[in-house]
């Protein structure tokens, strides 16, 4: 973790940028949240014009859910594998004493 200071309309803004592997996000920058996880818009750190979701699943309140955390993470991997359009990829998966973090690749499309 660092802290940077950004300029956001004229003003210097602190933010935290939280660091995870050669991946970077802010918790400013939410894209979405569930039950046991946010979204976070993050970004390849040698490579920042290339955008990613972060999702952070918290490790607290999940003994119960971890067989089903552990199945999807396995499920993205296989999709991944596949290359395909549709599919959004895996890009990593990585562990903390607190969080788990899985970095996809973001999809702006509209699902439907």
């Amino acid at each position: 973790m660092c802290v940077v200071f950004w300029q956001v309309k004229g003003k210097l803004v602190k933010m935290e940028v939280i660091q995870v592997g050669e991946y970077e996000f802010t918790k400013q920058d939410i894209i979405g949240h569930g039950a046991f996880a946010m979204v976070y818009k993050g970004r390849k750190r040698r490579n920042a014009s290339q955008s990613v979701a972060v999702k952070v699943v918290t490790k607290k309140g999940i003994q119960k859910a971890s067989e089903i955390l552990v199945k999807e993470i396995k499920i993205l991997r296989e999709l991944t594998a596949l290359h395909h359009t549709n599919l959004v990829a895996m890009h990593d998966c990585m562990d903390s004493p607190a969080y788990v973090y899985v970095v996809m690749e973001v999809s702006w499309r509209k699902l439907f």
